[in-house]
């Protein structure tokens, strides 16, 4: 098993990793729920590229370099869990929402929701204090949208 397939393995660097830019923390959160795809197909990648080519809080930044920076905080970290804790910090209450629904809509780009996404799922429904009905709910207009 690789110690990525464990959602909660921390490596121990990532207790010095503490993402401070709000863009690049919400560029790593979106990889975390990439790297939890099990299926990990272009679906899902091209609309993460899409998210960094195209949302307000990118603007500024190059979506290749994003991807590489949050690759390295990814592999610091060690886990999709671990990512996400390193990255909280600089999301600021009023962007944790559209975030969630951002991730929402990366996790259904393939129209699959795994084991492995639905630990995503959950853990930042906790993080991000968002009710079941409101995740029910997005996930039912995304589920539609992405058979477009």
């Amino acid at each position: 098993m690789n110690k990525h397939d464990d959602f909660l393995h921390t490596n121990p660097a990532a207790t010095q990793l503490h993402i401070t830019d709000e863009a690049e923390a919400c560029a790593a959160v979106l990889f975390a729920c990439r790297r939890a795809d099990e299926i990990d197909g272009a679906r899902g990648n091209a609309a993460f590229r899409t998210t960094l080519e195209t949302r307000n809080i990118f603007i500024g930044y190059d979506p290749s370099v994003l991807i590489e920076t949050v690759t390295r905080y990814f592999e610091t970290a060690g886990s999709p869990a671990a990512l996400i804790n390193a990255a909280i910090g600089a999301i600021r209450e009023q962007t944790r929402l559209p975030l969630f629904y951002q991730c929402l809509d990366v996790i259904l780009a393939d129209g699959v929701v795994t084991p492995r996404e639905d630990k995503v799922v959950q853990y930042l429904k906790g993080k991000f204090k968002v009710e079941d009905e409101m995740v029910f709910e997005a996930m039912d207009v995304l589920v539609v949208k992405n058979l477009l």
